[in-house]
């Protein structure tokens, strides 16, 4: 015995809400993979792996949404009691899933700070002699067109080298990586605003794009989870009109 009445508009509610979830669950899967293709290099300079696992999160659980919300429109349009409960037990996982994921995006947010400046403070003596730290710096200032950081008694950002044994005394002063694609030969002895990002501090430009990141990672977890609740909603209210 199918459901009447209520019970259909129910169901026909619950197939487009299926549909919008198999929307969110396709925008997570491309959020995660952006933010895991966009400077997941910058990790190493983060000094937090929550970056690139809060990405790897978003990713698995955007599959798992698309995969459930088929789960749902079948139990919906079949009206097959056991679909439905099964269907409300994994949303209900995965929206415990992105609401924490999405709180510990705004947390992760408010606590990178110090933490980041002193694992880029760490690395710079590390530069030329760790290939994963100095490609990492290279490709942080080369794309965030930057160059070092200030700190105390440093007041001018590209300064910072100093304290790395290879522009110590040396004629040159910085990393290519912070020159000017066409003024490097000046800028490796000479470094100014006209040549490189000597005063452009890699420090500000990181956090600001980490905490930029971050946000997004937060409202999208936090978002989809409201979204999963019609959800779960609809689908105990369509297993209790199901009487077969």
């Amino acid at each position: 015995m199918t459901v009447e009445g209520c019970g259909k508009i129910i169901k026909y509610a619950m197939i487009i809400a299926n549909f919008i979830i198999l929307v969110c669950g396709v925008a997570v899967f491309s959020v995660g993979v952006w933010i895991l293709a966009d400077k997941s290099y910058m990790e190493r300079l983060i000094g937090s792996s929550m970056y690139v696992s809060s990405a790897a999160i978003l990713i698995a659980s955007g599959v798992i949404v698309v995969i459930i919300s088929f789960l749902g429109c079948m139990g919906a349009y079949k009206e097959v009691k056991c679909m439905l409960i099964a269907f409300f037990v994994i949303l209900f996982i995965i929206f415990i899933i992105m609401l924490v994921g999405g709180i510990l995006g705004y947390v992760f947010r408010d606590e990178v700070d110090e933490k980041m400046k002193e694992e880029m403070l760490e690395s710079i003596p590390l530069y030329g002699n760790d290939s994963t730290v100095t490609e990492t710096w290279d490709r942080v200032q080369q794309n965030m067109k930057c160059c070092g950081l200030k700190t105390e008694g440093v007041n001018r950002p590209y300064l910072i080298w100093k304290r790395n044994s290879l522009f110590e005394g040396s004629a040159q002063k910085v990393p290519d990586s912070c020159c000017m694609s066409d003024k490097t030969e000046t800028c490796r002895k000479t470094p100014d605003d006209e040549n490189s990002y000597a005063n452009v501090d890699c420090y500000e430009k990181a956090d600001m794009f980490v905490k930029d990141h971050a946000l997004i990672i937060g409202g999208v977890g936090v978002g989809i989870a409201c979204v999963l609740i019609l959800g779960m909603v609809l689908s105990c209210a369509l297993t209790m009109m199901i009487r077969k």
